[in-house]
């Protein structure tokens, strides 16, 4: 079961493409416009984004370019004929297909399998090999930028290792650590905060003060306890 998030400004269809998407057992989230769609993103994630929106406003090429530098996420267009110039910007933006109205149900599906199937075997090359399948099967799916990713394929890769800020900044930002640069810390805090709204524990990345940050699988599942006694 996939998840996703539909952007439609047409009531009528709403509820149609959802029951459809629904009918072939995927999750949906299903939004009037796209004031809340970046929040949803940063809280849950989502394996794909549908926007059913032909309008030329400023604000739905803003939510594509968003969703694609932000979050990786495989966006779907569903556009209508003779809006080429909206369609082509859009596309432009960072959405990855669009479908033609009217269209049938199967038509939807098989457009959202492609898409899926594509996740799917990117997530499968990018899984974090140095975890354990059930902690990599949830890490994979944390809307994480490239960035950060790089950042936590690094660690997992080091477990159990103190790694310097200085190291991180130059294997993984490819750039030397200056004093007042707080970018690596804004990045893995960023990480935190996307692990501790996914439901796993902020300490499996651990600040190690003075020295850097250290990875651990076990550590997020044993530190409560320790510090309980404390």
């Amino acid at each position: 079961m996939s998840n996703i998030v539909v952007v439609d400004t047409d009531l009528e269809s709403r509820p149609l493409i959802t029951k459809v998407l629904i009918k072939a057992s995927h999750q949906v989230t299903c939004l009037g416009n796209s004031d809340n769609v970046l929040n949803l993103l940063a809280q849950q994630g989502a394996d794909l984004v549908i926007i059913n929106d032909s309008s030329t406003s400023e604000a739905t090429l803003n939510l594509i370019a968003n969703i694609y530098e932000d979050f990786s996420v495989p966006i779907l267009l569903l556009s209508e004929v003779g809006k080429q110039d909206v369609l082509l910007e859009q596309l432009q933006a960072g959405a990855d297909q669009y479908l033609m109205k009217p269209f049938s149900d199967n038509a939807l599906i098989v457009h959202v399998d492609v898409l899926l199937r594509r996740v799917a075997l990117e997530k499968k090359r990018a899984s974090f090999t140095h975890c354990s399948q059930q902690f990599s099967s949830k890490i994979s799916r944390l809307p994480f930028t490239d960035t950060e990713e790089q950042l936590v394929q690094y660690l997992t890769s080091k477990e159990g290792d103190i790694i310097s800020k200085a190291t991180l900044q130059k294997e993984v930002l490819k750039k030397e650590l200056s004093m007042f640069d707080r970018n690596l810390d804004v990045h893995i805090s960023n990480i935190r905060r996307k692990m501790s709204n996914a439901g796993l524990s902020k300490l499996h990345i651990r600040t190690v003060h003075g020295k850097g940050y250290s990875f651990s699988e076990r550590l997020g599942k044993i530190a409560p306890l320790l510090l309980f006694f404390l």
